[in-house]
């Protein structure tokens, strides 16, 4: 069925959740899963109550003269959901809706135990890159992290091996790092003075060298028991593409950045874009208890040579 609407009910691979287009009142938090739960949990919410899972955020280009639209358009401009089965549907922003005159389809798909399948393609209508790129990005507002660090295989002063993002620093205003993490040897997104530059500017020794990255979740919400810990590990078919981000905006009940809910990112960068041409990428979510690091990397090699064979 393709039927657009303002909410579609999936279901599958051991998920149940809803897609919405809007939220209602006045946070305009824009359209993706809310909520997500698994059936081991199924009364605890993967992602935020007040706020949205898996969601098309932003789009920037580091110019100057965008800066006003290079925030949240994708949350305000009008957009779809579509039902293709009980267990598949797509968010979808056209052309002619969008601030940016781009359209796209991410279509979210519960068939693979303990996984999201995601699927995005954009074909940009009008050229309007002068510095010859443009990222979009989506945003997960996670409820209930073990802690708000991500962690990833890559590279920081000459070491490979595994690096977090997220950790205290002293010297960042809040007591702790946040930003983007791009994949080594990816050149840095340049942006002219007077841009927006928050979701631009580039972690500067931290890189990654696979395209996965992962943090852990309390299964229950109740951080007093250790024996429910999942692993939530979002994965890529590209590298060069790919930008990993960690920001911390929600506060707990004394008003302190809450690290418990970490918004857990990712950008997509097209660069040299064509106009008419499609574009995109895949990518899985995985959500099930937390084993090690080796399981997570067998998930990811699995998952890769499964699309080489496609």
């Amino acid at each position: 069925m393709r039927d657009p609407t303002s909410i579609v009910q999936i279901s599958g691979a051991g998920f149940s959740g809803t897609i919405a287009r809007d939220l209602s009142g006045q946070n305009a938090l824009g359209a993706g899963f809310r909520p997500l739960v698994h059936e081991k949990f199924p009364s605890q919410n993967i992602y935020r109550d007040d706020a949205v899972g898996l969601n098309f955020e932003h789009i920037f280009n580091g110019a100057e003269a965008d800066r006003d639209i290079s925030h949240a358009t994708p949350r305000l401009d009008p957009r779809s959901v579509v039902s293709h089965s009980t267990s598949e549907a797509s968010i979808v922003h056209r052309a002619e809706d969008s601030s940016w005159r781009i359209d796209s389809e991410m279509r979210y798909n519960l068939a693979t135990p303990c996984s999201i399948d995601l699927t995005f393609s954009a074909t940009l209508r009008e050229d309007r890159y002068p510095l010859r790129y443009v990222a979009l990005m989506w945003a997960s507002y996670m409820n209930r992290a073990r802690e708000r660090r991500i962690c990833f295989y890559g590279e920081l002063e000459g070491r490979e091996g595994w690096i977090t993002l997220g950790d205290d620093a002293k010297e960042q205003p809040e007591g702790f790092e946040t930003g983007t993490v791009s994949a080594t040897g990816v050149p840095d997104l340049p942006y002219e003075q007077g841009a927006e530059t928050l979701n631009i500017v580039e972690h500067p020794r931290k890189k990654f060298t696979r395209p996965f990255y992962y943090g852990l979740i309390d299964g229950d919400g109740d951080l007093d028991t250790r024996d429910d810990t999942m692993v939530y590990v979002v994965m890529f078919d590209q590298i060069e593409p790919i930008r990993f981000a960690l920001w911390n905006f929600s506060c707990d009940t004394d008003g302190n950045r809450d690290p418990h809910s970490p918004a857990w990112d990712w950008q997509y960068v097209i660069r040299d874009p064509v106009v008419n041409r499609q574009y995109g990428y895949r990518a899985r979510v995985i959500y099930k208890p937390f084993v090690g690091r080796a399981d997570v990397v067998r998930e990811f090699e699995l998952w890769q040579s499964g699309l080489k064979s496609r």
